[in-house]
């Protein structure tokens, strides 16, 4: 089984696949009154031609050793991912790679809870996997029905299923 090193999240790893945000300790200045701060646009979503935004919400338990199964893409979107109460591993392949080469160039990234993911459409990805916690709950936004109408998923068997390793 081939193994993938996680690599450290950074703004230059990342920028092939999206943009993140640590949404929990912004950054940038915010506006607003006393008591209050609003720091608005930390990340813009492709939604290609929708016109809404679907929350969902992806209940990851523990499954170790992190092993991954399965990727998938969406063309005419991107998707936001924000684990919500514990950081995560997650894994992306470049947009446009055909499968299964695509397993030779995927790249595995720690994300500390509370960072915001913006990935690109055609970028390959899939389920992430808790690290520090049995399970962590992560918010999904995506246009309504991707799953159903924008989503072409491969099914990794045997020697093609990668280990990460930290």
């Amino acid at each position: 089984m081939r193994e993938l090193k996680v690599k450290e999240l950074t703004s230059e790893n990342f920028r092939p696949y999206g943009t993140f945000s640590q949404m929990l300790h912004p950054t940038t200045r915010g506006s607003g009154i006393e008591g209050m701060s609003f720091h608005a646009d930390m990340e813009i979503l492709e939604l290609g031609t929708a016109h809404a935004a679907a929350f969902s919400v992806t209940r990851v338990t523990d499954r170790l050793p992190p092993v991954i199964l399965a990727l998938e893409y969406h063309t005419r979107c991107g998707e936001g991912m924000l684990s919500l109460d514990g950081d995560m591993l997650v894994y992306f392949g470049p947009a446009g790679a055909a499968y299964p080469g695509v397993l030779d160039k995927l790249e595995a990234f720690r994300v500390p809870r509370g960072v915001m993911l913006t990935i690109r459409p055609g970028v390959w990805h899939c389920c992430p996997y808790t690290v520090n916690t049995s399970v962590i709950n992560v918010l999904n936004i995506l246009p309504e029905r991707t799953c159903v109408n924008d989503c072409t998923m491969k099914t990794l068997s045997g020697d093609e299923r990668v280990r990460i390793v930290l």
